[in-house]
């Protein structure tokens, strides 16, 4: 009878054991189910590129110093950055409408002789660069150009495109601090050179360096971004995307969205109707643009804001590590283009060629470009151009892309004429004028 017992008591063990098990493995498995699951139903687009703050696209990309009538220019990324962290640190008074007081924007930057000028690439609202200075207040107007005066610590806040003039001045205790700026153009190793001021129109006001230029040119391996992966960064739910190969392109579809991209040209064109807030101002448009890259795969080059026009499409634009833009005018490949239409962003244009080690390309080397002088002389003989309705004249890279894919940055001059950018250079003749393409 007691073998009877212990015989009946293991067996009941064993059930209870077997029991447990089976919903030990029962669960286990049913846990790496809904793992696989919600991974697949959740899973984060593809990450291409960094994502960045405002401040680190939003920023200036040129520098003069004006000392006892002579003018002192830098592009220099680093020395811009250490310029704007200095300015964070002072504390601005009240902003006042002075437009009204200024007989037109180059005739005023003319006589601001003692002063520091940050240039901006583009049109900034105030209220999105008013936190990256640590501004403690509100205004709603756009700027392109900040100057601070040495001698009394006047901050102007100008707009060459609109001619608006903000004026509002730093505490007297930043004075000092802000004249010690002009040590680094008397440094041993500066990166500031001379320039002259040429005057177009009353708008605008061109700074052209003096003398003829020695500047590197480049080439760099590249590295095409894999259809697939534009595709899980770019569609928020990827796995519905449709795709279809055709001769010049591929495509990929869902049901009210369209990704081309382009084989030979390496343009990558999105169509996705999708937006961020329903306040479009300036600001939020620029500050949506940037998040909406951010979360569409981020930048996988380094672009600058470079502007925005009435069609509400912003542009950035690719800089190289000195501190040049870069430019492909044909088919605008060095660009990136976000067009918005009712709070939304409509269409995005970028390219899908990562440049490899920007800080080593495989080769380079240096060439001589014309002068300041020679471009200028050059544009105002040039019959077919009315020079007052030039705004810009800057040394930047021709982008040109190989079979192999290789980028070839080429130095030459470009000049914005009546709000668009053209080139002075012609093929095999580097940095010189060879006539006007």
């Amino acid at each position: 009878m007691k073998y009877e017992s212990v015989k009946s008591g293991i067996l009941v063990f064993l059930v209870a054991l077997s029991v447990l098990l089976y919903y030990l493995l029962w669960t286990d498995q049913v846990g790496e189910f809904d793992a696989i699951g919600n991974s697949s139903s959740t899973m984060a687009q593809e990450e291409l590129g960094d994502k960045k703050e405002v401040s680190e696209v939003v920023k200036p990309d040129e520098i003069y110093q004006h000392i006892d009538g002579i003018h002192y220019g830098t592009i220099s990324k680093v020395e811009i950055d250490a310029i704007i962290n200095k300015l964070k640190e002072f504390e601005y008074a009240d902003f006042r409408n002075v437009t009204s007081s200024v007989d037109g924007i180059a005739n005023f930057l003319e006589e601001q002789d003692n002063s520091l000028e940050i240039r901006f690439p583009g049109q900034v609202p105030f209220r999105i660069y008013k936190d990256i200075l640590n501004i403690d207040q509100d205004n709603s107007f756009d700027f392109d150009t900040i100057l601070f005066s040495y001698k009394d610590g006047t901050v102007y806040f100008l707009s060459k495109e609109t001619e608006k003039v903000y004026e509002t001045t730093i505490h007297e205790k930043y004075i000092e601090q802000l004249n010690k700026l002009k040590e680094n153009v008397y440094a041993e190793k500066t990166v500031y050179s001379t320039y002259f001021s040429y005057k177009p129109n009353n708008q605008y006001l061109i700074y052209l360096p003096n003398g003829k230029k020695e500047v590197n040119k480049y080439k760099y391996f590249t590295r095409q971004i894999e259809s697939i992966r534009m595709k899980r960064a770019l569609f928020t739910d990827p796995s519905i995307a449709q795709k279809e190969i055709l001769t010049n392109w591929e495509e990929y579809t869902d049901d009210s969205g369209l990704l081309r991209i382009y084989k030979d040209t390496h343009i990558v064109s999105f169509f996705k109707p999708s937006g961020i807030s329903n306040e479009m101002t300036q600001n939020h448009i620029i500050n949506n643009s940037i998040e909406l890259i951010n979360q569409r795969g981020g930048w996988i080059n380094d672009y600058l804001y470079v502007g925005r026009d009435e069609d509400r499409k912003i542009t950035f634009r690719l800089y190289n590590t000195n501190g040049m833009p870069v430019f492909n005018l044909k088919t605008e490949i060095s660009d990136i283009r976000l067009y918005w239409e009712n709070n939304k962003a409509k269409r995005l244009l970028t390219s899908n060629l990562v440049i490899i080690n920007t800080t080593t390309p495989f080769d380079f080397s240096k060439e001589t470009v014309s002068s300041g002088e020679e471009v200028l002389q050059y544009l105002q003989s040039n019959k077919k151009l009315k020079t007052e309705k030039l705004q810009n004249i800057v040394i930047g890279y021709d982008m040109q892309v190989d079979s192999q894919n290789i980028v070839s940055l080429q130095p030459t001059w470009f000049y914005q004429y009546d709000h668009k950018w053209y080139t002075l250079y012609s093929e095999g003749t580097g940095g010189n004028l060879d006539g006007l393409e």
